[in-house]
């Protein structure tokens, strides 16, 4: 885990924010927290072991969503813009875990195909300004962990430390 005070907008982005046992509010109780994006102005992440129990075909018959992402899970991302269905996918290389958000709907079809890409699909996001993101980690409230292998072979494929027995992920033999 790194230090608050190592913590430059240079490198937040793709390192985690594990909720602190006592943050119970806002959907964050036991979070695991990608952060996928780092500007001057506001950070966005999603959070990695929230599953929602539903799928894309759950969420499909209102939208032009092509049925072979239908079984595509969805997660909870956070409390900002639950309006919006953002894909996402988790593969490995040789090297490292490599994790792609924000995906076109065509990249989505693409890595569907791919047995070696899990996809995921997640509803809302994260986000903080850096002031209020500063002031949290400040407080405690989080923990920053280098996006390292070691950290997110326990979050994906299952769904994080405390695992969720609702989910296919947790619940596999």
């Amino acid at each position: 885990m790194m230090e608050h005070e190592d913590i430059s907008n240079a490198n937040l982005a793709g390192h985690l924010l594990v909720a602190a046992p006592y943050l119970e509010g806002g959907g964050f109780h036991h979070s695991v927290i990608f952060l996928s994006r780092v500007e001057e102005e506001f950070v966005i992440g999603y959070i990695l072991n929230h599953p929602a129990n539903m799928t894309v075909g759950d969420v499909a018959p209102s939208t032009d969503i092509p049925a072979s992402l239908y079984s595509v899970p969805i997660f909870k991302g956070g409390p900002v813009e639950r309006n919006q269905l953002i894909f996402a996918a988790f593969s490995r290389t040789e090297e490292k875990l490599r994790v792609q958000f924000h995906l076109q709907e065509e990249q989505a079809l693409e890595y569907a195909e791919d047995p070696h890409v899990m996809l995921r699909a997640y509803v809302g996001h994260s986000g903080w300004t850096l002031p209020q993101l500063r002031r949290e980690l400040n407080d405690r409230a989080w923990y920053v962990s280098h996006g390292s292998d070691l950290c997110l072979e326990r979050i994906i494929p299952r769904c994080g430390p405390w695992p969720c027995a609702a989910c296919p992920h947790c619940t596999r033999s």
